[in-house]
């Protein structure tokens, strides 16, 4: 290996010295992925996954309830806001904001209307994708709903 002019010339090497470079250069790169993989941050979508796989059933009726009934909440984003805009009057319920690349993002408000709509300052909520999953009971039934939105 030789450096002329600030450059380096490999061609004037020999082929067991252009092996060993190789194997030296693969190895670096092995090492530097390792180490970002360990540095890297995995959340789990829930702590508690496999509760929540055996109440799946229920989560589907709640889901055909829904549809069923014709009783969706409309999501919107306004200016310093989110806007949740019930069907009707509810007894009970939450609204689950979970933001898939950091559980630390997530955040669970309790429903409580004003006029079938429920505002949620945009300043609680970082900026980013989330996943807005909405769990009520109105006259005896339970529902839910999972939308998306991007929070600017």
């Amino acid at each position: 290996m030789i450096i002329k002019n600030g450059q380096l010339i490999i061609e004037d090497m020999n082929w067991g010295h252009k092996i060993v470079l190789a194997f030296i250069l693969f190895a670096a790169f092995i090492g530097y992925m390792v180490v970002r993989a360990f540095q890297e941050d995995f959340d789990l979508v829930a702590e508690d996954y496999y509760a929540q796989e055996i109440n799946y059933q229920q989560k589907l009726n709640k889901l055909s309830n829904t549809a069923e009934d014709g009783k969706s909440v409309v999501v919107k984003q306004k200016a310093g806001e989110i806007l949740l805009t019930f069907p009707d009057e509810i007894a009970t319920g939450n609204i689950h904001f979970y933001h898939p690349s950091r559980k630390i993002f997530d955040r669970t408000f309790e429903i409580s209307l004003t006029d079938y709509k429920q505002k949620i300052e945009r300043s609680e909520l970082v900026a980013g994708s989330y996943r807005v999953n909405i769990t009520w009971r109105s006259n005896d039934t339970d529902y839910y709903q999972q939308s998306s939105i991007y929070i600017q």
